[in-house]
């Protein structure tokens, strides 16, 4: 194996556990486009620059979480499913408040998510606001507040797993590559 084929196996690796995200064309739409109809009868349809513009916004607020989730390698994950091609049933609470609120504004989407703060998306126990405030996920069952006793530490693991997956290869490479004493 020479170095070449190592760095082919490091990106591989990166690549499929999702450390190393290379996306397409700057621009390029994260989150689906969705549609509701208000209580009133309008049809609303939330694009993804209505997303990053107007919902996220309000979500990386202080006002809206004590954690800061615009740092968060999760943050993507807060109202979508992990293919971010639909909502989580976080998302889905959010979206049926803001069928009852009308229009995508920025105070809208405050005032709803103020509505779901105390309820609880997946039945586990905690409220959407204890999940998020931790650092937790509240549109899935298995990201709790307590998940890591210190929600900083989580983001410590990602730079673990990459640290382990580099010295495995590197180990591979010099174990495999070793010349013969003849």
């Amino acid at each position: 194996m020479n170095l070449k084929h190592l760095f082919i196996a490091v990106v591989i690796v990166l690549l499929s556990t999702g450390y190393l995200n290379i996306q397409g064309a700057e621009g390029a739409s994260i989150y689906p486009t969705l549609s509701y109809t208000t209580y009133q009868g309008y049809n609303v349809t939330i694009t993804d620059a209505q997303w990053v513009s107007i919902a996220y916004p309000v979500i990386y607020s202080s006002n809206f979480s004590t954690y800061n989730w615009k740092s968060s390698p999760n943050k993507d994950f807060i109202l979508f499913d992990t293919s971010l091609t639909g909502l989580n049933p976080y998302g889905g609470e959010f979206i049926e408040a803001m069928e009852v609120i009308g229009n995508f504004t920025t105070a809208n989407v405050t005032l709803a998510f103020k509505q779901i703060a105390y309820m609880d998306a997946t039945g586990d126990g905690y409220s959407n606001q204890e999940k998020l405030n931790a650092g937790a996920l509240p549109g899935f069952y298995n990201s709790t507040p307590y998940s890591f006793n210190n929600p900083s530490t989580r983001s410590e693991y990602g730079y673990v797993l990459i640290a382990g997956v580099i010295a495995s290869v590197a180990i591979l490479y010099f174990v495999f590559n070793r010349k013969k004493d003849e």
